[in-house]
């Protein structure tokens, strides 16, 4: 169900954001234009306003705590700042408050992308576990004693377990069975560095290929009982 609201939400925030910056562009440009762009597209607006309310709100309620964090009320306040400023920015035809509605919708979505106010995906990857995860975790691949599968257990519980739980099939925010992956090592790897719908992509800015090699060598050992690598 997830998956369906994000693909949907995903779709009317991105027809949303179209409507208001033709407005936005017929106002500056064309403003013999917008009222009657603005009453051809009034039914339109409204159906793609509420779908956009409905359908984060539906994917809040069905996310981790730590995935609503500052971020989401930051693009919260944003969204809701923009609307008031639309309605009178486009009936009064003032260019500054349409201009800033439009921008505040941008930067809502700028924040939505990487979940953080600052725009930086960094900022999120770092509130996604406990610290201490990795406290006392031999992370030296060129050690005699490392063992990458307790590297990967620390790295899982930092970044994976809000969203996977700890055998992997908690299921938050449409997070797949990870015990049900049929994926071999290197397209686990590319799947982790991609992400998918809900799940950030954990490129190298994130996890190096020493770290990536580490939480796969987890997976396979602890989720789908594959041998211990060597």
């Amino acid at each position: 169900m997830y998956t369906g609201l994000l693909h949907t939400h995903t779709l009317v925030v991105s027809l949303f954001l179209m409507i208001y910056l033709v407005k936005t562009i017929l106002l500056f440009a064309k403003p013999t234009l917008l009222e009657s762009f603005s009453r051809k597209t009034r039914i339109l607006e409204i159906i793609v306003s509420t779908l956009f309310l409905l359908t984060g709100i539906g994917m809040a309620l069905q996310t981790p705590s730590v995935n609503v964090g500052i971020w989401f009320w930051v693009k919260l306040i944003a969204v809701f700042a923009s609307i008031p400023l639309a309605v009178i920015g486009f009936r009064k035809a003032n260019k500054g408050m349409a201009l800033l509605s439009l921008l505040l919708i941008v930067y809502a979505w700028g924040v939505s992308e990487t979940r953080s106010p600052r725009m930086k995906k960094l900022d999120y990857f770092g509130s996604l576990g406990p610290a201490e995860a990795l406290v006392d975790v031999n992370t030296e691949r060129a050690s005699e004693q490392y063992d990458p599968v307790p590297h990967g257990k620390a790295l899982y519980t930092f970044y994976c377990v809000a969203c996977h739980g700890s055998d992997g099939a908690l299921g938050v925010a449409g997070a797949k069975n990870l015990a049900h992956s049929t994926l071999d090592r290197d397209a686990t790897k590319s799947f982790i560095r991609k992400g998918k719908n809900a799940m950030p992509g954990f490129g190298s800015d994130v996890l190096t290929e020493d770290e990536l090699d580490a939480l796969v060598a987890y997976l396979k050992v602890k989720m789908t009982g594959q041998q211990h690598p060597h």
